[in-house]
């Protein structure tokens, strides 16, 4: 297997429960990539799907149909005893930290690897490093209550890595965070990749995780995958209503529907909405629009957003002008840049 290629599968993923007399689908026909060595998130609002995906892919349930493949083994074909072999390569970080309260931080971290057997002088010289790692050396003795949540997810995430497992699950591991603190624990997260190169799956709610740690992103809604993709290409076109509305919630990159009616009320304007990957490209661009088409601008909207390693920037500008040269002037723009419509 070669760095990038997919590391998890999902062919044709449904995943029915019973409840009752009723049966309830949590899962609709999923067919998605998780490539080895990199960052993917897959974020929907509550109710999407995205605690059963997880728990698909680490075993802990079977799908109804279709297949889970994790590290070339395909789950739905495994005895309970192969598939908890295959568990034991995963890594998991929970919302909640999930910390034994009567262990110290040395006791928790090293816990997985008392299951799997290893000597104490082995064991020590692992949590050693694991909180050298982690940034938390003088906690070793501490006990979790003593600990800020911050600090607590750090030792979950040193737990996590304990046995060096290839792949790591974060189910919303930063929702009970504060902003600074989630900063910390992705900048942390990204080090696990970089550094470590562990393939990390992120299962979240918020659009600012996904963009501050993730390479790809996959969206669902009821049960569906309704766009994935690379973080960078989803940001700056979203296909689908439900991506858009996280974008909007969370980045305020474009206008809302009120906004682009008070505009259009405003101003008698051609509004057109653009995402450029550079941070010198609008002005020069639009600058050129004048030039060549004869038309005036206005920016009204946006900014550039941090994404990872790199920034786009979304902006709503009004054109004036001859109808014609402003027709002209939105079919350059929308034409020449990463992206754009007519808003």
């Amino acid at each position: 297997m070669t760095e990038h290629d997919a590391l998890i599968e999902l062919r044709g993923v449904g995943k029915t429960f019973t409840r009752g007399k009723s049966t309830v689908t949590a899962l609709r026909d999923i067919d998605l990539d998780v490539p080895q060595g990199r960052v993917s998130a897959v974020i929907g609002y509550s109710g999407a799907g995205k605690s059963t995906l997880v728990r698909l892919i680490n075993g802990l349930e079977r799908p109804t149909e279709g297949s889970v493949v994790v590290d070339g083994k395909d789950l739905t074909s495994l005895s309970a005893k192969e598939i908890r072999e295959v568990r034991s390569r995963i890594g998991m970080i929970f919302q909640q930290f999930n910390l034994f309260s009567s262990r110290t931080v040395f006791g928790n971290i090293a816990y997985p690897l008392q299951l799997a057997g290893w000597s104490k002088e082995r064991q020590k010289a692992r949590v050693a490093e694991l909180l050298s790692f982690v940034g938390l050396t003088d906690k070793a003795w501490a006990y979790p209550e003593e600990l800020s949540g911050g600090q607590k997810q750090r030792i979950g995430i040193a737990r996590a890595l304990a046995t060096s497992p290839p792949i790591l699950l974060a189910d919303e591991a930063t929702s009970a965070l504060d902003p600074d603190t989630t900063q910390d624990v992705l900048r942390l997260l990204r080090r696990v990749n970089e550094e470590l190169g562990v393939t990390i799956v992120v299962i979240t709610h918020e659009m600012d995780v996904v963009r501050s740690l993730a390479d790809h992103v996959a969206v669902l809604d009821g049960g569906v995958l309704v766009e994935h993709g690379p973080v960078r290409d989803v940001i700056a076109a979203p296909s689908h209503a439900t991506t858009r509305r996280f974008l909007d919630a969370t980045l305020r990159t474009r206008p809302g529907d009120g906004e682009l009616e008070q505009l259009r009320s405003a101003y008698d304007a051609e509004v057109v909405t653009v995402t450029v990957d550079d941070r010198h490209t609008i002005g020069g661009r639009l600058s050129d629009l004048v030039r060549r088409h004869d038309v005036t601008f206005e920016l009204v909207h946006g900014g550039y957003t941090a994404v990872k390693d790199d920034a786009l920037g979304t902006f709503t500008v009004l054109l004036q002008g001859d109808p014609d040269a402003v027709r002209r002037a939105a079919a350059d723009l929308r034409g020449t840049l990463v992206d754009g419509d007519v808003a």
